[in-house]
């Protein structure tokens, strides 16, 4: 039998804080966050695209550990 648990890891991209028209991204579970951009990027697409390998990655030990 397979039992489906969602993903409780989410990416948001966010405006840079720090630096105007930048973008951020982090990556939290259950509201905490676990992994965040070191550096910030020129554009959205850009931010959420190096995000997402992290992503990626969070997610695939998080599937490994279960």
């Amino acid at each position: 039998m397979i039992t489906f648990k969602p993903n409780p890891h989410k990416l948001q991209v966010t405006p840079s804080a720090k630096e105007p028209g930048r973008f951020d991204w982090s990556i939290t579970c259950d509201g905490v966050i676990v992994r965040q951009s070191v550096r910030s990027f020129s554009s959205e697409g850009a931010s959420e695209a190096n995000g997402d390998a992290a992503f990626r990655e969070i997610t695939s030990r998080w599937q490994s550990a279960r």
